[in-house]
Order: structure tokens, then sequence, then C-alpha cells
């Protein structure tokens, strides 16, 4: 602290502007020094910052070998379904972003035992006079000079405050803190089922890409092959221009069905890899099948397993207590606070005299109380508000277990529904074959025509194509009814053959996936 001497004996006007101007001069510079140290930054500067940054993430895509290296695996080998779902829950970014609200939750917890435990300040100052008063005195050796205080003082103290009641809240502040980790838990298990379900439905949709591209493959070929035989007869006189217009107008159309199967495959495997969160390099080949397996869950045992298990339900329930805890907060501010607290000062001067210009130390203890009269309604607000939250958590439970009972509802009328169309089919594909069969019988001898003969293999093609389908949409019926049920993150070990090959960045011998324990 530094002051400026104003006595009547020493005060001339001109000085005293001028050291006022100095020590405006002297603050200025201090303030922009801070300012410098503090790290003030423009926003241009963040935006230069930023696209830098990006400018090194494109350079590193456009160089495949550092990309692998940073980041994303490659797989190779076969691949089934227990393979795919452990590497995407192991490397999919949506579920490593999620997992981190855990440590957000363990970090709140840390928090919240603040308000038990006692909290340490150990504070430091050192002020500078620019004079202190002081005065003399006549003694037997002659005047001598007393002064109060000194130019140069130091001090350190030592506070420690231990709170001893606060009207309940600081109990309530820990089993919220509590509430919320187990909320977590349900929102990261939560994300688990939806990358679980996303990775095993994007298998499927593969699976089934796979089989409508060798339909259509199968078709071309057959129609190629008829084309030829039209051609050949028309060279022997016993087809028309009209016939071979006509195998040349079927082959188109399977050919055009083929091309836009393959566009389907290559982005369902591009699909694929972004949920197992793996390198778009990667070549793999699916081991699974397309497989009819009936379903015999009842729909009470779904029902009782839904209730049991759905992290959405859970976590509204944790919710539920989370705003109880929280409404016991806002009420404990209508209560008294009550905290020890205890100092212990190191101070030049001794803090007991301010004649004493050496170091020495004082201590004091106590207790505080502080009573809350008024507060401008703010803690009526804070009620209001908890209970308002509360009867949402209670509404938002009651519609989580109406959107269960729903989906468990749709999800088994699917299951029935999918089952009576994939036994139709199976017939249906039965009668196809053998129509396709009679009618190159009766086209070789004559007694069909060629029209009779597309149509035939028309409706081969169509019925394999409803027949997969059929087994598909089967499929993706039983895994959301799993995922109804809250289920899918049960996974179990993969064999132990036919499993993945996975290649790390820097090195390039293939090693097994990890697994998910």
């Amino acid at each position: 602290m530094f002051r400026i001497p104003v006595t009547s004996e020493f005060f001339n006007e001109d000085e005293a502007m001028k050291i006022v101007f100095k020590k405006c001069i002297v603050m200025l510079i201090g303030v922009l020094v801070t300012l410098q140290l503090a790290g003030c930054v423009s926003s241009e500067k963040y935006y230069e910052d930023v696209g830098l940054s990006r400018e090194v993430a494109f350079r590193q895509w456009k160089n495949r070998k550092e990309r692998q290296e940073r980041s994303q695996p490659v797989i190779s080998g076969k691949l089934n379904i227990a393979d795919c779902t452990k590497l995407a829950l192991v490397n999919n970014k949506v579920l490593q972003s999620i997992v981190q609200e855990r440590e957000v939750a363990r970090g709140e917890r840390l928090k919240s035992y603040s308000a038990i435990l006692p909290k340490v300040n150990l504070t430091g100052d050192y002020t500078r006079f620019d004079e202190v008063t002081s005065f003399e005195i006549d003694t037997p050796a002659g005047k001598e000079k007393i002064q109060f205080g000194d130019e140069d003082n130091y001090s350190a103290v030592l506070m420690v405050t231990q709170p001893i009641y606060a009207g309940g809240s600081i109990p309530a502040r820990i089993n919220a803190a509590k509430l919320m980790t187990l909320l977590t838990d349900e929102t990261v298990r939560a994300a688990v089922q939806e990358v679980v379900y996303a990775a095993e439905h994007s298998y499927y949709d593969v699976l089934l890409s796979q089989h409508l591209l060798q339909i259509s493959t199968d078709a071309v070929r057959s129609a190629q092959a008829h084309l030829d035989n039209v051609k050949q007869k028309q060279r022997g006189g016993v087809a028309a221009d009209f016939d071979v217009l006509r195998a040349e107008v079927e082959l188109s159309n399977f050919q055009a069905e083929f091309i836009q199967n393959k566009n389907a495959i290559n982005v369902a495997k591009a699909s694929l890899i972004k949920v197992m969160g793996v390198s778009q390099d990667s070549g793999f080949i699916l081991s699974d099948k397309l497989l009819y397996v009936p379903s015999n869950i009842t729909m009470e045992q779904a029902v009782e397993a839904a209730y049991r298990n759905r992290p959405d339900l859970i976590g509204r329930e944790f919710d539920i207590k989370m705003q109880k805890e929280l409404l016991n907060v806002a009420r404990s501010q209508y209560f008294p606070v009550v905290s020890g607290y205890y100092s212990n000062t190191w101070a030049k001067p001794d803090p007991h005299s301010m004649m004493a210009i050496e170091w020495g130390h004082a201590w004091q203890g106590g207790i505080t109380a502080s009573v809350p009269i008024f507060d401008g309604f703010m803690r009526d607000g804070e009620i209001v508000a908890q209970k308002a939250r509360l009867k949402q958590g209670q509404i938002d439970l009651i519609d989580a277990e109406e959107t269960a009972l729903f989906e468990l509802t749709k999800a088994q009328l699917s299951i029935e529904n999918t089952a009576e169309f994939i036994e139709s089919q199976r017939l249906n594909l039965t009668r196809a074959e053998e129509g396709l069969r009679l009618a190159e019988v009766g086209y070789r001898e004559g007694a069909n025509t060629q029209v009779e003969m597309i149509d035939a293999q028309a409706a081969l093609t169509a019925a394999r194509a409803n027949h997969y389908q059929a087994v598909y949409s089967h499929i993706i019926a039983k895994l959301d009814f799993q995922k109804a049920m809250g289920t899918l993150a049960s996974v179990e070990t993969a064999e132990p053959g036919g499993q993945a090959k996975i290649e790390s960045g820097n090195a390039e011998e293939n090693t097994p996936i990890a697994l998910v324990e």
C-alpha cells in the first residue's frame, strides 16, 4: 500500500500531483503486464489455431498410414456377429464419448464431499507503507523514536473451517451425487445397448444386401443365358427379332437391379465399419448366416425382463430419488447454518503489538451460526422448481413404462407377422422354382412362350428376394424385442475359431481382436 503524505508541514500541491501521475503510470503498466501474463487471446487467434488443427487432420486423412496409427484399426478375415459387437464396444467413438460421463459424475461426487469435509486455506500477504506513524520521546539516553508498525509488513494465515450443520443439506448433497453416478451408469448402459443394436442391425443389413446381390447376379446370369439361347434360335430361324429385343430388355432390367444391389452393399458395409469404429480400408467376410430361429419368449416374460433391465426405467427411478434429495437441499435453506473455525496468524510486526517489530503469531477459534431471515423469495422459488422437477420425473417414469410396453407389443407382433410371412414365402419359393423349371422345359419343347419364360424367371427372383427379406425382418424384429427388454448389453464370448484379425497401425502382423468382457 502506498500513501501520499499530505500533512501541512510537508504539503506541496505540484509535487503531490507529480507523485499521483507517476503512481497512475505505474499502475497502468502493471495492469498491461498482468493482462499479458494472464494469456488474453483474441477470437482471431483462436480461429487461426482451429484452422491449423483442421489442416493437420486433413493431411493425416490423406496419409493412410498416419490415419491408421492415429486411431482406426484395420480388420481382415472372417467376422462373426459376436466379434462385430465387441469391436463396436471397443472402438465406437459415440460410446467412448458417453463413457466419459462417468468421469464427470465421479468428479461431481468428489465435489459433494466438500459439504462435510473441512476447508483449509493458507494465505500470505506483504504490504509496503511509504511511512508509518512515529513520535519522539525524551529518555535519559536522549531522544528515542517510537513508531507504530513497520514499513514492511508480512503475514501468513492458516484458516480451517468445519461445517457442522446446514439444515440437512450436507447428507442430501452427498446422496444426490451418488444417485447422479448411478444415473450416469444407466445412461452409459443405454448407450452400450444402442451401439450393440446398431452393430447387429448393420451386420444383418450387409448379410441381406449380400443375398440380394447374389440373387441379382444369378438373375443376370440366367437372363444372359436366355438371351444367348434366343439369339441362337434367331440364327436358326425359329425366333423373331422381337424375341431377341424382349430378352435384351429383361437382361437390362436385371443388370439395373444388380447395380442397385451392388451400391447398396457398399453403403451397408461402410455403415457397419463406421459403427465398429474401424478403418474403411478393412476387408472382411461375414461368417454368420441369415437363419430363421423361432422366438419362444412370452409377453409376460418380456415385460418382466424390461421392468428389471431397461436402463431408461432404472434411470428414471434414480432420477426421482435424486430430485427428492435436491428438494431436501432446497428446503434446508430455511434452517440455520453452523460451522466451526480455527485460524493461526504469523506476522511481522507481532499481531499482538504493533510496536514489536518482530515475528509473532496469534490464534483464534470459535463457532459461527447464521439464520436466514429473508432472501427475496429465492428459497420459495427453488422449492417450487424442485417440486415441479420431481413431478416431471414421476410423469417421465410412467411414460417410459408405457413406451416399454408399446415397444414390446410392437416387436412381438412383428415377430409373429414375419414368422407367418416366412412360412408363406417358403412355400412360394418352392412353387417359383418349380414354375421356372416347367417353363424352361416347355420353352425348349415349344409349349411355352418366351414371355412365360421371362415371367417365371422374374417370379423366382422376386420369391428369393422376398424369402430373405422375410428372414431379415424376423431377425430385426427379434433384435427390437431384445432391445425393448433391455437385454442387448449381455455379450457372450466368441468362439476361438473364425475370429477376425486386426492390424495395429504400427505392426504388419495380424493379432486376434480384443474381446470385451
